[in-house]
């Protein structure tokens, strides 16, 4: 065998090695990503208030709050590995409060809030540490329905939340002090709620069946 055939040849197999190696990290880091275990079949997923608990909304430019004993969400948590946490899980169906058990806010008012028709809040994951995962919610926008000192009020919360958690070990989605929502219009409010104001949203969730998050 020539010299320069060997070279060529033990050439060849360095870069063939190189790729390899390439090939093999490439995969590996394809691989690394969100990873959802839900114990339901299908991938659904239903949710309370921690009990004890209440549920906080609070228009931060009147300083007014309401606050919900009752509370629950549904939605969908699909299993499987995801290259990204945005849109990791959906809440689908949301309700704050009841016609037996509305919720109590200031001057004597009460209210309820659902979901908006054709709305989905997306649980997006950011970072993840010791079983817990850090991210926000977004695609928020909700109707808000009162009975206050001058009649129906209706509003309408639309925009982000802040400050989310899930912990696996809990099965808990903990809200805290979440920024990031914004009344887009109220009517009939007594000035409880004003379209513009900011709000923000305290809550702790605990999911029916197991669930579980990570990251790798």
């Amino acid at each position: 065998m020539s010299k320069t055939f060997s070279r060529a040849l033990f050439a060849t197999t360095v870069a063939a090695a190189a790729l390899g190696f390439a090939a093999t990290s490439a995969s590996a880091t394809a691989l690394a990503g969100w990873t959802v275990n839900n114990s339901i079949a299908g991938g659904g997923f239903t949710a309370s208030l921690k009990s004890g608990t209440v549920a906080t909304l609070v228009d931060t430019n009147t300083s007014q709050q309401v606050d919900c004993s009752v509370s629950s969400a549904s939605g969908t948590a699909v299993n499987g590995t995801y290259g990204t946490g945005a849109g990791i899980a959906k809440i689908t169906s949301v309700i704050w409060g009841s016609a037996a058990t509305p919720c109590p806010g200031p001057l004597g008012s009460s209210f309820q809030a659902s979901l908006a028709a054709g709305s989905t809040i997306s649980i997006n994951a950011s970072t993840y540490s010791g079983g817990i995962t850090s991210g926000s919610l977004s695609g928020v926008k909700v109707n808000l329905v009162g009975d206050t000192i001058l009649g129906t009020c209706n509003a309408v919360i639309s925009g982000t939340v802040s400050n989310v958690t899930y912990n696996n070990a809990t099965n808990e989605l903990d809200i805290n002090n979440g920024a990031g929502l914004k009344v887009d219009s109220a009517t009939n409010c007594a000035g409880l709620l004003n379209a513009g104001d900011s709000a923000t949203f305290d809550a702790t969730y605990k999911v029916a069946a197991p669930l579980s998050i990570t990251f790798s």
